[in-house]
């Protein structure tokens, strides 16, 4: 059964303005192994990995300077979301890539990919 809400998110402490949808996903490495005793398995590191999607372009710009997304070397941010009425912080993320884009009937959307380095449940 599907849930219908949305995903309220904050960069740094303060709500993303003019946010559409929010999508984390945490993904690893796992490996078996064939060892004379059976099968291994070993685990990589987690990698979490945020899209985050705009309606509309009123704030796009001024969002994607506060991140630093075209910067050399970005300053890492936070973002913070809320899951069920629990909290969590995808913590020192940069972007690493948007994709702007538009159709001939006039709709516009902007996605954002964010990596980050880690994810804190903040309820813990």
């Amino acid at each position: 059964m599907a849930e219908y809400a949305s995903i309220p998110a904050k960069l740094n402490g303060s709500p993303i303005p003019d946010l559409a949808d929010v999508s984390v996903t945490q993904a690893r490495v796992v490996n078996q192994n064939a060892t004379t005793s059976g099968v291994r398995l070993t685990y990589g590191i987690p990698k979490y990995q945020a899209q985050v999607s705009f309606k509309e372009f009123s704030q796009k710009a001024s969002f994607l300077r506060a991140v630093g997304a075209g910067d050399l070397e970005p300053i890492p941010f936070n973002v913070q979301y809320t899951l069920g009425g629990a909290p969590f912080t995808l913590e020192r993320c940069i972007v690493s890539g948007y994709t702007a884009q538009s159709d001939q009937d006039g709709s516009a959307s902007l996605q954002i990919t964010i990596m980050a380095e880690d994810h804190i449940d903040e309820s813990e």
